[in-house]
């Protein structure tokens, strides 16, 4: 499993779903946003001033809700704050007519004279190979990644079905994806994984009402996990003003800006806690391997009791995002859990041998030749002991 997916699993969310929603796509509610000192800010958290973001499209000082926000076709310019580090993430437009609320908490609605409202974030997970036999074993929840065209058939079509909506049809937005993949694309990570994004616009009506649900789809891949999900926003409007309103809310999502000191501010959090993370792997590591040295002397005449002791006590105290946790570090460093028959105290090996030899100071060496014996060289006979393996 490769840790990118780790670290990006907890900032999907960060654009698609920046505020919490109550639901697949329901009648919305909302306030404002303003800008502050964007410069100071970013200098104070990466220790460097401000790149000229207007490059990018994104201008720290247009007032957010100001008239027209400088662009054209009645639209008015918003800000949307990310409440990770209070910091501005974004800036779109927005049809001037609109009451827009909530910009300042990442979760935005508009409440007159359509009604907008963000869907809670849906988020998943599934893996292959090892992980994914652990995860069976142990019901870790899973579900295969679905493209959004059959989200909109298996999620969206039953819970509006229950509102009353009947679906009128679905189209992709690639205009939307790409803005979305420019977020996803920004995001640090350590590692390779690979981000999709896709978006998708489905469409209702109930009566006179009318209802345009926009999906913002993702996924992000690395070996044998993968971490998806979506989130949606809702429009509800009459059918006379209906082609208009959805308009103005594609327009909005086409046209959002991003600030590259949000992303900067988010790459060096991650990078603490990446340090943070191998410290205290280290850590561990330190420990273990003084306690392997501790126990050889005063337990090689009991290998088979402390071998089942130590294993009972894992089993039994171990939970199972401990193993993950620890499953994630191991694929990182390329190691494996082994077993000294010296001493029956549990180390880490280099993975990727069939065979593992120690000798009683605890030096090991792997080999995927399953007839080499070093013992079998007159030198060496007596010294080396196989190691097990955990998979």
């Amino acid at each position: 499993m490769n840790r990118s997916t780790t670290l990006l699993i907890g900032c999907t969310t960060l654009f698609f779903a920046c505020g919490e929603g109550t639901g697949t796509g329901q009648d919305p509610e909302g306030s404002g946003s303003g800008m502050s000192e964007l410069e100071a800010r970013v200098a104070a958290l990466t220790g460097n001033p401000m790149a000229d973001e207007r490059s990018a499209g994104y201008d720290p000082e247009d007032p957010a809700g100001g008239p027209s926000g400088g662009a054209s076709g009645g639209t008015r310019t918003y800000t949307l704050n990310g409440t990770a580090f209070n910091m501005p993430l974004a800036q779109l437009e927005l049809p001037a007519h609109w009451q827009v609320r909530g910009m300042e908490t990442g979760n935005w609605t508009v409440t007159a004279p359509v009604k907008v409202q963000q869907g809670s974030p849906m988020n998943f997970s599934y893996a292959g190979g090892q992980l994914g036999r652990f995860n069976q074993a142990n019901n870790v929840p899973m579900r295969a990644p679905i493209a959004p065209e059959q989200v909109v058939m298996q999620d969206l079509v039953p819970y509006f079905r229950q509102q009353g909506y009947e679906l009128v049809g679905h189209r992709s937005l690639p205009e939307v994806a790409r803005v979305n993949q420019r977020f996803m694309d920004n995001l640090y990570s350590v590692g390779q994984a690979q981000r999709i994004c896709q978006a998708d616009l489905s469409e209702w009506r109930r009566g006179d009402d009318r209802l345009a649900v926009v999906m913002s789809w993702f996924s992000i891949a690395g070996n044998d996990l993968v971490n998806w999900g979506y989130n949606t926003t809702a429009l509800q409007a009459p059918s006379g003003r209906y082609e208009a309103e959805r308009d103005g809310l594609l327009n909005g999502f086409a046209s959002v800006r991003y600030n590259p000191a949000y992303f900067a501010a988010y790459a060096q959090s991650e990078q603490q806690k990446e340090q943070q993370s191998w410290s205290a792997h280290n850590a561990r590591m330190r420990s273990r391997q003084a306690a392997f040295d501790a126990q050889q002397a005063a337990h090689r005449d009991r290998v088979n009791s402390v071998n089942d002791a130590i294993m009972g006590t894992w089993n039994n105290t171990s939970s199972t995002m401990d193993r993950m946790h620890e499953a994630t570090i191991d694929g990182i460093r390329g190691e494996q859990n082994a077993w000294n028959p010296n001493t029956g105290a549990m180390g880490k090996v280099e993975s990727g041998y069939q065979n593992y030899w120690v000798n009683s100071d605890g030096q090991y060496f792997g080999t995927n030749d399953v007839n080499y014996d070093p013992n079998a060289n007159g030198q060496w006979v007596g010294q080396w002991q196989q190691m097990s393996t955990e998979p």
